[in-house]
């Protein structure tokens, strides 16, 4: 494997390729390119993410891909790692858990009789934010191991859980939520992992907190890992869960040497679809080769003073974008209706996002007052990014220049160098997205004259943080942009999905 004795380029199941689409079916040849080295046409990667968060993956895609695998060649456990994100099930019902576990187990059955060596090592439980979580998943699995090994008569191999950390306070805490891990699986089952592998999640975070906070959070969660790892003599390999573009992670050739500063103490990194397919082959390889030349590097490590400092910059940040978002938080789920689905999803509305969390770390009355409806149900990261993309809206700049502005105000000039220290990919990601900043777009959607005046203010502080030589978006990416936004308003399905889909295409990825 590329990052012995973890993976380091793990593909996904996400639905942000602008490109294609795929069905259940074509997930199972997808995961063969994927795996396969790049001598014989594949991408070279060394672990597949299965995905059945709110997604209707067959219960036994892990062993289709498995006999997939062993049909040309590969060695499961050796060659490549999958590994399973399992349904929530405080979000699903836990029989879909279990169905779900049942199936990995029955694909690790076939790879030990088969091949000698077991597929699935790990599996992701998303939305973590406490070790009993962990603790109550990996209790799961013993109990099925042991019904597996009575009732087929073979040993299904040794399986731990990944802890998905995908919020603000999570990431903030993630060294605590492996404390409770490790306590809690020690007390109860006995259980201590030689390593722990956890996967840290920027998509949720940007949606609700705002790029900036985001990506701070990020760069927080990687120092306390690496220090909690340190105080307690183990081994943590932390897995930095990205996209393509800038306001869910911006993993893309372009970026990827600053990338690797930024989030430098990652073991593996997530090679999503968008840059699979709408970027492609040529793309991922120079992303996965500037991966392997930069692993293992240390982390940035935060005193408590530049914790603290982090924080404050973060609220900031997260105060600027949600004073945007929420004039026009209503309008996105009626967009995000009209992005393409990718991949076979569960009904519209599982696992819907909140703001509530980010409105609480903000703490401001101003903000509070604003507070969405209740039964306001926000859609998934990608489909939001798309939908902002499609409004005209770079979605990463949002709060951004007003946020870099207050910083320097409140906190001083000391404090935004810090910041764009500790976030040097921070620059890129302005220069790249202030491209797609189509101001006609945005006011034909955005009614509310405070909103644009607030995202007219971002844009200009951004253009002159660059310098003022910034790039202005093409004719070409204009008239998509006004292709799909008279399709959406004469609700023609078809025509609004195609034009976004362009649009996304050339910026690299759909959302």
């Amino acid at each position: 494997m590329l990052g012995y004795p973890v993976p380091l380029a793990m593909a996904t199941q996400h639905p942000d390729s602008a490109s294609r689409g795929f069905t259940v079916e074509e997930e199972v040849e997808e995961a063969l390119r994927d795996l396969l080295p790049r001598s014989r046409g594949g991408l070279g990667l060394d672990e597949k993410m299965i995905d059945y968060e709110g997604k209707l993956t067959p219960y036994h895609q892990v062993s289709w891909v498995v006999e997939e695998t062993l049909r040309h060649g590969l060695q499961p456990g050796e060659d490549f790692l999958l590994t399973p994100r399992i349904p929530s099930e405080r979000l699903e019902d836990p029989e879909r858990q279990i169905m779900v576990l049942w199936g990995v187990l029955v694909a690790n059955k076939k790879s030990i009789v088969k091949a000698g060596s077991q597929a699935v090592r790990y599996i992701i439980t998303p939305m973590c934010s406490s070790g009993y979580e962990v603790y109550v998943l990996q209790r799961r699995i013993l109990k099925m191991q042991r019904l597996a090994e009575e009732e087929l008569g073979v040993k299904t191999g040794y399986i731990e859980v990944i802890p998905l950390v995908e919020d603000m306070e999570a990431l903030l805490h993630v060294d605590k939520i492996l404390e409770g891990m490790k306590n809690a699986l020690l007390t109860h089952l006995g259980l201590h992992y030689s390593h722990y592998r956890v996967l840290l999640g920027k998509s949720d975070t940007a949606l609700a907190y705002g790029h900036a906070a985001s990506s701070i959070a990020l760069v927080y969660a990687l120092s306390r890992l690496y220090k909690w790892a340190e105080e307690e003599n183990t081994r943590v390999h932390p897995i930095i869960g990205v996209g393509a573009l800038p306001f869910r992670g911006h993993l893309s050739p372009w970026s990827v040497e600053v990338f690797v500063k930024q989030y430098s103490g990652y073991s593996t990194v997530t090679i999503q679809s968008g840059i699979r397919y709408d970027q492609g082959p040529r793309a991922v390889e120079k992303v996965v080769n500037t991966l392997l030349e930069n692993l293992h590097e240390k982390p940035r490590i935060l005193s408590p003073e530049e914790e603290k400092l982090l924080i404050n910059i973060a609220r900031l940040f997260t105060s600027e974008y949600l004073r945007f978002i929420l004039r026009v938080v209503e309008l996105i789920p009626h967009i995000a209706v009209f992005v393409p689905r990718r991949r076979a999803r569960l009904s519209h509305g599982e696992y819907p996002r909140s703001i509530e969390m980010s409105l609480a770390f903000a703490a401001e009355k101003e903000l509070l007052a604003m507070k969405p409806p209740k039964n306001l149900k926000l859609p998934r990261a990608i489909s939001y990014a798309a939908s902002l993309y499609t409004m005209g809206v770079p979605p990463s700049l949002i709060g951004l220049g007003r946020g870099l502005q207050r910083v320097e105000k409140e906190l001083g000039g000391e404090a935004l160098e810090f910041l764009l220290k500790a976030l040097p990919l921070l620059r890129h990601d302005m220069e790249y997205d202030i491209r797609f900043y189509v101001p006609e777009v945005a006011m034909s959607y955005i009614k509310d004259e405070k909103a644009m005046q607030l995202l007219k203010e971002d844009i200009s502080i951004v253009r002159s943080f660059l310098g003022g030589n910034t790039a202005e978006p093409t004719e070409e990416y204009v008239e998509t942009l006004k292709s799909a936004e008279r399709a959406i308003k004469l609700g023609i399905k078809e025509a609004a999905e195609q034009a976004i889909a362009r649009a996304g295409v050339m910026r690299g990825s759909l959302g």
